[in-house]
């Protein structure tokens, strides 16, 4: 075999393809290539988006706008102790307020963090898919007053009880308590029958449940017998008692099995839905935490956004408190991102109120160890929200094109996805999607082995 003249024609072949259609090629390699930017292209795309979307720097909030969205929140009658939070609420509703901190906080954590966000956005540009709108504002509103809820109660214990227990009895009214659990799915349904609306919230409290008594401790973790005792006094319902039981090795894997749960509850409905692409990188991430489960421990520090320099964060940092540090890669986090984006744009409605949970500067510019944390606390405040609007019977259904935007996401996404596994689980393309394709033939089957094991054990 003359190897110099095969390879010659490989080569040969290679540059006639090209030069026969050098667009088509380019968009073979984009689907399989990430793209690098430098910081002054990302910057340009970021200001582009902004511009596109109708939000110039010197934008400030409109306090009726404010107002609503307090409303909205089931907040307008929420009282705290906390004397910094009240004086804020007082002037957020009485005067505009400078956009410019937020804007800032968001576009250096999306330039320094994540690059498929950049990537989607530069393509959304060149396809006019950004457009001004009502909503776009109305999510702006809905951003910053999440973030500063997010923002205080990462740093805040007494603060965060303080609003935990106020969003229950907002639950309890609307028949949703989970210590009942069988009666509160009952009254979910009636709330809304989609299935992903309902597993959510149940995956989420428990988790909030879990910050909550954890960070009040002086001890690495409740006992079995104290576990039993909050359990048998109906103050935890079970899987809550689960997460707060001590298990071998490490009692906060139980966090990495229900983050597993809620990854691949959103991964089975977009699969389910067609956005098959999308639900190869919630396997990655899924699987990820299985060969590199996170290290995890509650320790005492400040919860603030890497790049920030916004006194606000100054003020609610004052002193230091206990916090979930769970150690993950930051591929991971800016994969899981621009990932959960994807699935929210093409799978639910409501954006301008689900899309600020992932853009806000506590997500978006976190540091990687901060991230499920602050996570957990803007998506269940997020997904009560959502369970407010949807007992109005109120729904904002979104572009027409979101689809088209998203299934062009998912594309972006997987070469990610592919990337991670590559370096952090070992397994080239042809293996991943074979491991992918073995769990998505009985999705719920497999899902329902997890909660198995999140339940009994191995």
């Amino acid at each position: 075999m003359n190897t110099t003249h095969d390879t010659r024609t490989l080569a040969e072949i290679f540059l006639f393809f090209f030069e026969l259609s050098p667009n088509c090629f380019k968009k073979f390699l984009n689907t399989r290539m990430v793209i690098k930017h430098t910081k002054e292209q990302a910057k340009l795309i970021v200001d582009g988006s902004l511009q596109a979307f109708g939000l110039p720097w010197g934008m400030k909030t409109d306090p009726k706008i404010i107002q609503a969205v307090i409303e909205e929140f089931k907040l307008d009658d929420f009282k705290t102790d906390n004397k910094q939070f009240n004086k804020l609420f007082k002037e957020i509703v009485s005067r505009p307020q400078e956009l410019s901190p937020l804007f800032d906080n968001i576009t250096k954590g999306i330039i320094s963090k994540h690059p498929a966000i950049i990537e989607f956005a530069e393509l959304a540009l060149k396809n006019n898919w950004f457009k001004q709108s009502k909503y776009v504002i109305k999510s702006v509103h809905v951003m910053y007053l999440l973030e500063i809820l997010t923002a205080t109660m990462c740093n805040s214990h007494q603060f965060f009880i303080e609003v935990q227990g106020h969003y229950r009895k907002k639950e309890q009214q609307l028949g949703l308590d989970t210590i009942r659990l069988f009666k509160t799915f009952i009254n979910a349904l009636n709330i809304s029958p989609n299935f992903f609306d309902i597993a959510k919230s149940f995956s989420i409290d428990p988790l909030l449940i879990y910050f909550k008594i954890q960070r009040g401790l002086n001890k690495s973790h409740l006992t079995k017998n104290e576990s039993k005792k909050l359990y048998k006094q109906k103050k935890i319902n079970y899987v809550e008692y689960k997460l707060l039981s001590p298990i071998q090795k490490n009692h906060v894997e139980r966090i990495n099995q229900l983050v597993r749960i809620n990854i691949y509850e959103a991964g089975i409905t977009e699969y389910k839905k067609g956005l098959k692409n999308n639900a190869i990188s919630a396997h990655v991430l899924s699987e990820d935490l299985i060969i590199n489960p996170p290290y995890t421990i509650f320790k005492k520090k400040s919860v603030l956004p890497e790049n920030s320099t916004d006194v606000f964060y100054k003020v609610i940092t004052e002193e230091e408190s206990l916090f979930p540090v769970i150690k993950l890669s930051q591929k991971w986090v800016s994969l899981y991102t621009a990932w959960n984006m994807t699935f929210v744009l093409g799978n639910l409605n409501d954006l301008e109120i689900i899309f600020p949970k992932l853009l806000i500067p506590s997500i978006i510019d976190a540091e990687s160890e901060n991230f499920i944390g602050a996570r957990i606390i803007s998506l269940w405040l997020t997904v009560n929200h959502t369970i407010f609007r949807k007992s109005e019977k109120k729904e904002i259904y979104g572009p027409d094109n979101k689809i088209e935007m998203a299934e062009a996401w998912s594309i972006i996404n997987k070469k990610y996805a592919f990337e991670l596994a590559d370096q952090e689980i070992h397994e080239d393309s042809e293996l991943l999607l074979k491991n992918y394709n073995r769990f998505f033939a009985h999705p719920v089957f497999n899902l329902f082995k997890i909660a198995k094991i999140f339940i009994f054990g191995k």
